[in-house]
């Protein structure tokens, strides 16, 4: 790939924090107490849209009204499933600070700020320069422009950074942006869809990102990458 790696650019759950179960639970639960009906294999088949796209896929036409108070439960929800369960990945701790020390760090994710900020170690949260979430796009991924919005506000163009994330929604809006994209496998799509949707490499744990990096950015590399 061209130019020197200057900044690694992450999705959030599914990748830094194992959560995904949690939030289908937590989407389940506020449609049963609402009446409404809703399958796990529909909650699961669209989890990593943002909450806008999701409205329509989970529930067809409803209310605004409706809709805020499935979120308020669903919200509600989910912070108490998550209270005091261990969902951050575990190679996380070691990983983000030693990335930090060579590159500019940053998060694009479908999940809102609010749930970030309450459930990410701050002193993790610390180690990202810019951080860009559902709340705050119009648009949010497959579109490319949260991830373009992040590279200008960091100073780096798409040869210049990498974006990690779980689902083929990550690597759409990797590519429309033009941005290498690594898979990784810990979340919402297995290997071989990460790479049919075009990933350039796939790994099956955070802890292999430093080598591989390495191997994408500083030479060519003489067998198939994972």
């Amino acid at each position: 790939m061209g130019k020197m790696l200057k900044a690694v650019i992450f999705d959030f759950n599914g990748v830094m924090v194992k959560d995904l179960h949690l939030h289908e639970e937590a989407y389940l639960l506020a449609a049963q107490e609402m009446g409404l009906s809703l399958s796990p294999e529909v909650v699961h088949r669209y989890i990593s849209l943002a909450p806008v796209k999701k409205r329509r896929l989970y529930f067809g036409e409803i209310s605004d009204t409706m809709w805020s108070e499935i979120l308020r439960r669903k919200e509600a929800h989910y912070f108490r499933l998550v209270e005091g369960a261990d969902i951050l990945s575990p190679e996380v701790r070691d990983i983000v600070p030693e990335l930090a020390g060579r590159y500019r760090l940053a998060i694009v994710s479908n999940t809102t700020r609010p749930c970030f900020e309450r459930i990410f170690p701050p002193e993790l949260a610390r180690f990202f320069q810019v951080t860009l979430f559902a709340d705050e796009v119009e648009e949010p991924k497959p579109s490319p422009e949260p991830l373009r919005r992040v590279m200008r506000r960091m100073g780096v163009e798409s040869d210049e950074c990498c974006y990690v994330g779980d689902s083929v929604l990550d690597v759409q809006m990797a590519k429309s942006a033009g941005v290498p994209v690594v898979g990784v496998s810990t979340g919402d799509n297995a290997p071989d869809e990460l790479r049919a949707a075009g990933a350039d490499a796939v790994i099956g744990s955070l802890s292999d990102l430093p080598h591989l990096l390495k191997v994408l950015f500083t030479s060519k590399p003489d067998k198939e990458l994972p």
